[in-house]
Parts: structure tokens; C-alpha cells; sequence
């Protein structure tokens, strides 16, 4: 009997002990997967660019333009959502739209920079800034290669200058294990007189703040102020994806599109949009 007893407590303490295992990795499941939020960290290339320089921050600070902030919600100072027949809201009441503008973070020029173009026998513009900060990255540099020496693959881009110019940043990127970040030129940014490059970098395991190639817009002169963002960049979790054809979903589309014509506005935004947060 005392045998038997002696194995029931043991079962028992084991399943306790398997329990409380379980429990434990619940609760760090809770902690760092469902509360607290992932944390990409920025870090300063030099001490000096740490104290001057500030570093990424949500797109969501920098990212909107004055014009899209003083887009009317109406297209025909009407209050009315539809007129005339047709759809009255403008594209400020667009959800995509402005999730393109705030989603992630944005690297932003921590100076004026003057674009001038005072040679008359070449196109290549002169950048200028008064920013001299020792041990701290201008903000533009030149590109090695030409349009003569054939390196560069973006010469001769309709409405653009060649290829020849950098952004270099001051601050470098770490995103948890399995999560990349693609660095983009600001979204639905298309008034701002250059054209960053795009690019995938697995910033898990290399952070390291690069150099970021732009396109300057052709004959463009002036300056481009202190804070404009220059790029964006939006953190994602790297996961393997097989496409696939449904001829069934075609049904179900079609019921959406019917729900959604029930309402006058705010369909998506009310039931299918989820909200993003970059902090």
C-alpha cells in the first residue's frame, strides 16, 4: 500500500511540476508575445551622433504632410457624402491611405540641406549644410560610380538625375530574432524633391546604418529642411508564403462589396480595419 501511495504522490508531483512548467511559459508568452509589444532598439553610430543627432522615430510624427493635413474631408464643400451621384469624400478619409503615411518609423535629416546647381556645364548638383559636428556623418555623400563607368543601374530615370547620391544616417536598427525591416522611400510621399531607394535588410543580425541611395528630382534647386523623412522603415516578421488560386472566395467577395454598399462611409474603418502602433 505504501508503495502504491508513494507512486500516486509521485505521479501527482510530477504532473504539478509539468503544470507549473506550462504556466510559467504562459505567462512569458503573455509578457513578451501578447502585452508588452516588440521593441526594435536604435543605437548611434558615435557617441556624438547619440548626443546631436536624434534618432528614427513613428512615421507618424514626421510622415504627414501639411498638405495632406489640410486636404478637406469634402470634394465639393458640400457636407454631404454623396453628391451629384458621385462618392464626395476626398482621400483624407482614405484608412489605407494614411496607414501608409504612420506604419513604422521614420530615419529623418538632422540638417538643412541646400541643393544648388551652379555649373553650367554639368547637371550634378551641389548639396551645402552649415552642419558641422565632429564624429558625426555628413548627411549626403557622392556615389562612386557614373553614368560613364556603367556601375549604376537607375541612369537615365524620367524626371530624375542619375544615381550619384547617398543618404547616410547616423542611427543603426536591431529587430528581434526572425523580424527583418524594409527601408523604403516615405510612403505616399511623392511631393518631396527626391526618390529614396528601396531595400530588405535582416536587421536582426545586421543593424548597421548603411547608406541609403536616392534619385534627385531633375533641375530641382532649394532646400530641404532639418527633419523632412528621408526614409521609412517598417519592421516584419519573416515567414515562409505559398500563393494560391480560390475560385471559390469570388462569393464571398461579392457579399462584402454588398455589405459595404449598405453603409454611406466608415465601412472598412469600422469593421476590418485593425489598428497599427509604433511607439
Amino acid at each position: 500500500m505504501k508503495t502504491i501511495k508513494s507512486e500516486c504522490i509521485l505521479e501527482i508531483y510530477i504532473k504539478k511540476e509539468y503544470l507549473n512548467k506550462l504556466y510559467i511559459k504562459y505567462i512569458i508568452y503573455i509578457i513578451y508575445g501578447g502585452i508588452l509589444k516588440r521593441s526594435i532598439k536604435f543605437y548611434p553610430t558615435t557617441e556624438e551622433s547619440g548626443k546631436f543627432i536624434s534618432p528614427p522615430e513613428p512615421a507618424s510624427k514626421h510622415n504627414i504632410p501639411q498638405w495632406f493635413k489640410d486636404l478637406p474631408k469634402y470634394k465639393y464643400n458640400s457636407n454631404k457624402f454623396y453628391f451629384k451621384g458621385f462618392n464626395n469624400l476626398t482621400a483624407k478619409s482614405c484608412m489605407p491611405l494614411i496607414d501608409g503615411f504612420t506604419s513604422g518609423y521614420t530615419i529623418n535629416l538632422h540638417c538643412d540641406v541646400q541643393v544648388t546647381r551652379e555649373n553650367i556645364d554639368s547637371d550634378i548638383p551641389t548639396f551645402r549644410w552649415a552642419w558641422n559636428q565632429k564624429n558625426t556623418p555628413d548627411p549626403v555623400k557622392y556615389r562612386n560610380e557614373s553614368k560613364d563607368s556603367g556601375l549604376c543601374g537607375w541612369n537615365d530615370i524620367d524626371g530624375y538625375d542619375d544615381l550619384e547620391f547617398n543618404w547616410m544616417p547616423s542611427w543603426c536598427i536591431r529587430t528581434p530574432k526572425g523580424y527583418s525591416s524594409i527601408f523604403m522611400h516615405p510612403i505616399n510621399r511623392i511631393d518631396l524633391p527626391f526618390y529614396t531607394l528601396g531595400g530588405i535588410l535582416d536587421t536582426d543580425k545586421w543593424g548597421e546604418a548603411g547608406n541609403h541611395p536616392f534619385l534627385l528630382k531633375k533641375g530641382w534647386q532649394g532646400i530641404i529642411p532639418k527633419d523632412t523623412p528621408i526614409v521609412q522603415v517598417i519592421p516584419f516578421k519573416r515567414e515562409s508564403w505559398m500563393s494560391d488560386v480560390d475560385l471559390s472566395m469570388t462569393d464571398e467577395f461579392q457579399k462584402q462589396i454588398n455589405k459595404r454598399n449598405s453603409f454611406l462611409k466608415g465601412y472598412y474603418k469600422n469593421f476590418l480595419w485593425s489598428s497599427k502602433d509604433y511607439k
